[in-house]
């Protein structure tokens, strides 16, 4: 792990692969941190540097009270990215870290070679109920209550690359991670989802863009991942992930690997027609 000092605040990263190899940077979901990525970093090929960062408030990068709207952490990765001179790199957004993405893309693209959303929160955001947001911040007190709403993300697990042992384990440090958030954090995201909505900018999301989603997913319903799909331009399919929960990079790691290495060594030259076409048509549809 590192720490990356930039101008917003410090980050902490994790990384995997060579440092010249082909850059892809993963963004975690809500109550996550850079460790969910581990298991999925085991697979992939010393050619692929892959960098994961806790998020604000999140593992050891800095805690805060504020600064958890969508926008101003897609400014976070954006100093981040700054700081790690990335460019034409591939970015994976999963759960809320996927509107993150999202954001970042919206605001970005140039610096973007693809954009990947993992079982993301829809392009119109969600919103979460009173009830629901007090549940969040009673987790934070909670430990077993934390535990159990954390399991219902891995239905599938534990993968095929973990013991029984050695995921209770693994779990046991992701509740660990969960419970030392940023107080603030705990709560804030979502309500942050609440206020976000990208629905009416999505047609100038025209770079390439590969949507997956677990068939047992509790969070992210078919129909909203559907929703996406149509309305970004640069999505040409959503990929089913069978058998599969919210988490598919602690559940089913090798299959995540292999759709995402597929995806981001495909040669784009044949889309960039269909991409420009939507980009003109996202471009007049701009225009007053």
């Amino acid at each position: 792990m590192n720490k990356v000092q930039t101008a917003r605040l410090t980050f902490n990263i994790r990384t995997s692969g060579s440092r010249d190899g082909v850059p892809l940077l993963l963004l975690h979901g809500s109550h996550a941190t850079s460790r969910w990525w581990e298991p999925f970093f085991a697979i992939l090929p010393d050619s692929i540097y892959a960098i994961a960062p806790d998020l604000r408030g999140c593992g050891q990068s800095r805690h805060s009270q504020g600064g958890y709207e969508i926008e101003d952490q897609a400014e976070d990765i954006a100093e981040l990215i700054q700081s790690l001179a990335l460019t034409d790199f591939d970015l994976v957004g999963h759960g809320s870290g996927g509107a993150i993405a999202i954001e970042y893309a919206l605001r970005y693209s140039q610096r973007l070679r693809s954009l990947i959303l993992v079982d993301s929160v829809p392009i119109e955001g969600a919103f979460t109920p009173l009830q629901g947001l007090q549940l969040l911040s009673q987790m934070r007190e909670d430990r077993p209550m934390l535990q159990k709403a954390l399991s219902t993300l891995f239905p599938s697990a534990p993968p095929p690359t973990m013991s029984e042992k050695e995921f209770e384990s693994f779990f046991e440090r992701l509740v660990d991670d969960a419970a030392s958030m940023a107080p603030a954090a705990f709560t804030a995201v979502a309500e942050a989802l609440g206020r976000w909505n990208r629905l009416e900018e999505a047609h100038r999301l025209t770079l390439p863009t590969l949507l997956l989603l677990g068939t047992e997913d509790v969070i992210i319903e078919r129909d909203a991942a559907t929703r996406s799909l149509l309305a970004i331009p640069g999505a040409s399919n959503l990929e089913i992930l069978r058998g599969v929960g919210h988490s598919p990079m602690v559940e089913s790691p090798v299959v995540l690997a292999e759709r995402i290495i597929d995806f981001i060594t495909e040669d784009f030259d044949s889309f960039e027609e269909a991409r420009g076409y939507a980009h003109d048509i996202a471009e007049s549809s701009d225009k007053p």
